[in-house]
């Protein structure tokens, strides 16, 4: 019998926007800004850090033109000189109001299945080829999300198979797709690993570093939420304690056949 698994609450949702905040200080302060000398703190929490997206849930645009990110982004440089750690105290102090805020207006659309229009395959997303002009026509770009929330993608092992198998009758058939890629951290996870052939590990892009850099995404951030949307502890305190993410995002690409036949041989009755 399926555990059933209570929503996050408000509350939770509220200490998940300060975990993001606060892991972004941190990790801007404490490790990026060693390895960016020349670049203000205010740069590298923008570009490598989930505070944006994440913690706040801002579009680019509004990063760059709401007062009161422009104000954490000022204060981030002029505090700059401080420890880590009290530039993580110091910087929440002066942003928990603002991010408290911006909680309480997102959580509606932050717990249960949530997943917007444009994810169309269940926790699956494709682009069309127009969206990747630079790419194959043949080749299609997918994206991840959990629209099981409070559960995991994974925990029925059909489930992802069947939108996957979704994914690719749909895209034959309105752009004769045969190629499939994506890049992200779970190229990295051995339970997302297991849905594909041989073909996709073959085709596995190296880690450019041992500890290489993130962009602020979920591509690379998203190893830290948990299938309710909370924080993982344990993931939060490997970069407090390490400097990186544990998974690197890495992207990859396999036929359209050789996906069909290991999924049909390995998930489906």
């Amino acid at each position: 019998m399926k555990t059933v698994k209570e929503l996050k609450t408000l509350e939770e949702h509220c200490t998940y926007v300060e975990r993001f905040a606060r892991i972004s200080f941190f990790y801007a302060s404490k490790y990026l800004s060693k390895r960016f000398p020349e670049k203000k703190l205010s740069e590298l929490i923008t570009a490598h850090t989930p505070i944006r997206y994440h913690g706040f849930n801002l579009s680019q645009e509004e990063w760059k033109t709401e007062p009161r990110c422009l104000r954490l982004l000022e204060d981030a440089d002029a505090l700059s000189s401080l420890p880590p750690e009290e530039f993580e105290e110091e910087m929440w102090k002066r942003n928990s109001a603002f991010a408290r805020e911006r909680a309480e207006l997102n959580y509606p659309n932050a717990v249960g299945v949530k997943a917007p229009p444009s994810w169309n395959c269940g926790s699956l997303k494709y682009d069309t080829p127009a969206e990747h002009p630079a790419l194959s026509p043949r080749r299609i770009v997918f994206h991840i999300a959990n629209s099981v929330g409070p559960y995991s993608i994974f925990e029925d092992s059909e489930y992802l198979a069947r939108c996957f198998l979704l994914l690719l009758k749909e895209t034959r058939l309105k752009y004769g797709s045969d190629d499939l890629f994506t890049g992200t951290w779970l190229n990295e996870h051995p339970s997302f690993l297991k849905y594909f052939p041989e073909e996709w590990r073959t085709n596995m892009a190296p880690r450019k570093e041992e500890k290489p850099v993130p962009e602020w995404h979920f591509g690379w951030w998203g190893q830290l939420v948990t299938g309710r949307g909370t924080i993982n502890p344990k993931a939060e305190d490997f970069v407090r304690q390490n400097g990186c993410l544990r998974f690197a995002c890495r992207s990859s690409h396999c036929s359209y056949d050789a996906m069909e036949k290991h999924l049909k041989e390995n998930f489906l009755p």
